[in-house]
């Protein structure tokens, strides 16, 4: 059973809000974000609709009233979102339900809420199995619908053969790492110097820790080019930078107060970030072994590979099994991976939970990392040799292959220049000549435009 308290879409307090970036409401079109809403109260939170709205809107959460829960795990750390499985043409996966619902997971169900033909949306989460049913919390609140009214699946939703395996349309999976969100440390703010010392964030997801170390506790994650206060002296804060080991105290545009990895920061706005070795221990120290040269500078990536990045220290293991037996040793969160499969089976996989990806390290040794600690870095999505030119005198179209990809004012990294997230799938239309020889590219962007906006995506994020 998962247990959690039961909000309504339409409920007075919030249902003619705006939806996401859209002139929608939450009462008409809010059921997923406060299906959400109720999964995040039931793994520790303490959210409403408007909150998660709100939330979500200010990290890019929402393409219009489209919601991205990819995106939810940057802005509630213990919520691990892992996957949307589709089944509007197939079986419902009802055997892996009933055991993450066994289990007390989180299980969100996409179901057709009206007669008509076709799927009209509406998205519940799951409390319970009850015989051969579930027990829902329902975001949209019928008459007569309370506290203590049970709501089953197949009782109110029964437009496609009122069982289980036929009405549901779609299943979201979550996770959580805990019950509940480990307790934020109890910190006294620092003074900020009278004199400041301004450095950015070189890296997008840069994390603000309580502790300078990889397991403090998260405070939250930051787009490359944020602005950050140093609460060192200058000259303590500048022989830190890029020096892989080393932590800087910070202050951040909210006032929120952390430290953050020196090697992630540069003194410039937009500048990546170099990495240097950590300084050379006392003599009295033994020094750790660092194999595959993580200081190493990048080896070129091969044509269609993929190359990752650890977010943090990481194990690198002969299985996919977390186990001392199947440790090789530690990556360095210098060293770049370049991924064994696929791009367009690796892209999806990155930052999700209980993912695994195969990857090649430095030594050219073979094996498996998490795939939810390690973030994209660059790569080809490695075009079919089959793939068909466009037609004479027709546009040339492509689609996203990976979730949240990032639209832009400017081909460039920053918070500064999204326009918005969009969903794997995704069609863009190309509006720069001679396009075609970009696509799946390595540092390559494409000039593009939907509906409503005009601007760029990276190329390697994109197949024809």
């Amino acid at each position: 059973m998962f247990v959690t308290k039961n909000l309504y879409q339409n409920d007075e307090a919030w249902k003619t809000a705006p939806l996401g970036h859209s002139k929608e409401t939450i009462g008409g079109w809010g059921c997923l974000l406060t299906s959400v809403t109720m999964m995040l109260n039931g793994i520790g939170y303490n959210e409403t609709p408007v909150t998660v709205n709100e939330k979500m809107k200010n990290a890019g959460g929402f393409q219009g009233a489209f919601f991205i829960p990819s995106v939810l795990p940057y802005i509630w750390p213990n919520c691990a979102y892992r996957d949307m499985q589709p089944c509007e043409t197939s079986p419902a996966p009802i055997a892996q339900i009933d055991a993450a619902v066994a289990q007390g997971k989180p299980v969100i169900l996409q179901v057709d809420w009206n007669k008509q033909a076709g799927i009209q949306t509406h998205f519940v989460l799951v409390k319970e199995k009850k015989g051969g049913d579930y027990s829902l919390y329902d975001p949209y609140k019928y008459g007569g619908d309370g506290p203590t009214k049970e709501v089953l699946l197949t009782t109110r939703y029964k437009f496609n053969g009122a069982s289980i395996a036929t009405e549901i349309s779609g299943v979201l999976w979550f996770d959580s790492y805990s019950t509940t969100p480990p307790e934020p440390p109890k910190v006294t703010k620092v003074a900020v110097p009278a004199e400041k010392f301004i450095i950015y964030a070189a890296e997008d997801d840069l994390s603000l820790r309580a502790e300078p170390s990889v397991t403090g506790y998260l405070w939250k994650r930051m787009a490359a080019t944020t602005e950050l206060i140093c609460l060192e002296p200058k000259s303590q804060v500048k022989s830190k930078i890029g020096v892989q080991g080393q932590w800087i105290q910070v202050q951040d545009p909210a006032g929120d107060q952390g430290y953050v990895a020196a090697w992630y920061v540069s003194e410039q706005k937009n500048k990546p970030a170099s990495s240097s070795p950590a300084p050379a221990p006392s003599a009295s120290a033994v020094p750790a072994p660092r194999p595959g040269g993580a200081s190493a500078a990048p080896a070129p990536v091969p044509p269609g590979a993929l190359a990752l990045y650890p977010t943090e220290e990481l194990s690198f293991r002969s299985q996919p099994v977390i186990s001392p037996e199947t440790l090789i040793r530690k990556i360095p969160v210098t060293e770049q991976l370049i991924s064994l499969e696929p791009a367009n089976q690796a892209i999806p996989k990155v930052g999700v939970q209980n993912q695994w990806i195969k990857v090649r390290d430095n030594n050219k040794k073979e094996g498996y990392v998490a795939a939810w600690y390690v973030k994209y870095a660059g790569g080809s999505t490695a075009q079919a040799a089959s793939a068909s030119a466009p037609s004479a005198g027709g546009a040339l179209k492509v689609r996203t292959t990976a979730e949240a990809v990032s639209m832009r004012n400017q081909p460039v990294v920053s918070e500064a220049t999204l326009i918005k997230r969009v969903p794997l799938g995704y069609e863009f239309t190309v509006t720069e000549p001679g396009a075609e020889a970009k696509i799946g590219a390595n540092n390559q962007w494409l000039k593009v435009k939907d509906a409503t906006h005009e601007g760029y995506v990276a190329a390697w994020f994109v197949v024809r």
